[in-house]
């Protein structure tokens, strides 16, 4: 599996793609705040990708920054060129197909405890997203969130919604 390799945190955009020489490495654009990750693609096609961590400038990623590496929320998907897909977590790069929901992508022995954790915040009522459930629980990250909850319907503890609800949890 690839590895993301952060080379940078800088405070301007315009000089980003000068510490971009690899598949994978990546440089933090913070100016007063998280404002963009600049990544080579992964696929080594060359290419620079902007991934915007600013809600305020529209629809934005989540970047989480722990022991494990660095990992963002939701998954990139280049729409043009190379349609590259691909998951950043915990400082690995996944690339995707067309069908990785059904796999593992992460196998942590130690989510037992997350998982049972998980639980507790799936309401019988109403679904909830990896997102939201990943902010009730401290120092969680989306992707390992969402690993448990499909961990729980395999299980037969937890439903997952359909069609614009995938994604969404609920107990069974």
């Amino acid at each position: 599996m690839p590895k993301l390799s952060l080379k940078a945190t800088i405070s301007s955009r315009s000089s980003a793609e000068a510490f971009l020489t690899a598949p994978g490495d990546a440089v933090i654009v913070d100016r007063d705040g998280l404002r963009w990750l600049f990544l080579s693609c992964p696929c080594g096609c060359g290419a620079a990708i902007p991934v915007n961590l600013d809600p305020r400038a529209g629809p934005a990623w989540r970047l989480y920054q722990g022991m494990g590496g660095i990992s963002l929320y939701p998954s990139v998907v280049r729409r043009t060129d190379c349609r590259s897909h691909f998951i950043v977590h915990r400082g690995s790069i996944l690339m995707l197909g067309t069908r990785y929901d059904s796999h593992d992508f992460y196998v942590d022995r130690n989510l037992a405890s997350l998982e049972e954790e998980t639980f507790t915040h799936l309401s019988w009522l109403h679904t909830k997203s990896t997102e939201e459930i990943a902010d009730s629980i401290a120092g969680s990250i989306p992707w390992d969130i969402l690993q448990c909850c499909r961990r729980l319907v395999r299980r037969g503890l937890a439903v997952e919604g359909r069609g614009r609800n995938r994604g969404r949890f609920k107990r069974a």
